[in-house]
């Protein structure tokens, strides 16, 4: 099948490559495609075989004493992220498989002169980034010797910068001293409410293969077709037949 492969090989393929393997989701706001969340059930199982016991999640609370886990239980879901079926399901099979949690999201003090459209620049993105980054080495430093299942959002692990934003991606190499593999599952998602037209003759063309796979599809990126052999920031990329958000 040219390099198309299951999510289960793929994650496994990354592991064999690197300590820290990122992967992502989507989704806008709190819409998701929730086929990503599910991807990331198999990953955790697929990486639970290759000996992986760490989660770094960007969704996690920080814990009450300031650092970075481990946590042992699933947070309560008062809302957003974390109140989501999909996501909670997510947590629980790390957890039920004996894994332990850490939480490295960039701790973000809002009061009331706060104006909430910082939150949207990219001077507040690039230092969201860092230290996304920096907390991130926290984890690793905790555990060196282990591997680690990185779950992040959209871009924010991209290896390469755009238009200016610097991502956490970007940043953990040179701070770490560990260059994580990087599997992007965005490539094919409907962001906007409307198919992408290379999209789905990519999807078209590969039909027989999806349906041999159940649907979804990993390949690494140098032996992907185009556009997703250039697709910038990545090591790998998963596609799939669904790419709703809901």
């Amino acid at each position: 099948m040219d390099g198309w492969c299951s999510v289960e090989d793929l994650t496994q393929r990354a592991f064999a490559h690197a300590q820290v393997v990122m992967a992502n989701e989507a989704h806008n706001r709190l819409e998701r495609c929730i086929r990503t969340r599910n991807i990331g059930v198999r990953m955790i199982q697929a990486a639970h075989q290759a000996g992986v016991r760490r989660l770094a999640m960007e969704a996690l609370p920080w814990p009450g004493d300031g650092s970075p886990g481990p946590i042992g239980t699933i947070p309560p879901g008062y809302g957003g992220y974390l109140a989501q079926p999909d996501m909670r399901r997510l947590i629980t099979t790390a957890l039920e498989l004996g894994w332990s949690l850490w939480a490295y999201e960039a701790v973000i003090e809002a009061t009331p002169q706060s104006d909430p459209a910082e939150l949207l620049t990219l001077e507040f993105s690039n230092r969201r980034g860092h230290e996304q980054a920096r907390n991130l080495c926290r984890v690793l430093a905790a555990a060196p010797a282990e591997p680690l299942l990185v779950w992040t959002g959209n871009s924010h692990a991209s290896k390469q910068a755009t238009h200016g934003w610097v991502t956490m991606g970007c940043h953990f190499p040179a701070m770490s001293g560990t260059n994580p593999f990087l599997i992007d599952q965005t490539v094919t998602i409907d962001f906007t409410g409307r198919p992408k037209p290379w999209a789905q003759e990519l999807l078209s063309s590969l039909r027989e293969t999806l349906d041999a796979l159940g649907g979804t599809a990993g390949i690494l990126r140098n032996q992907a077709p185009p556009p997703l052999n250039s697709w910038p920031g990545v090591d790998a990329v998963i596609i799939s037949t669904d790419n709703t958000l809901t």
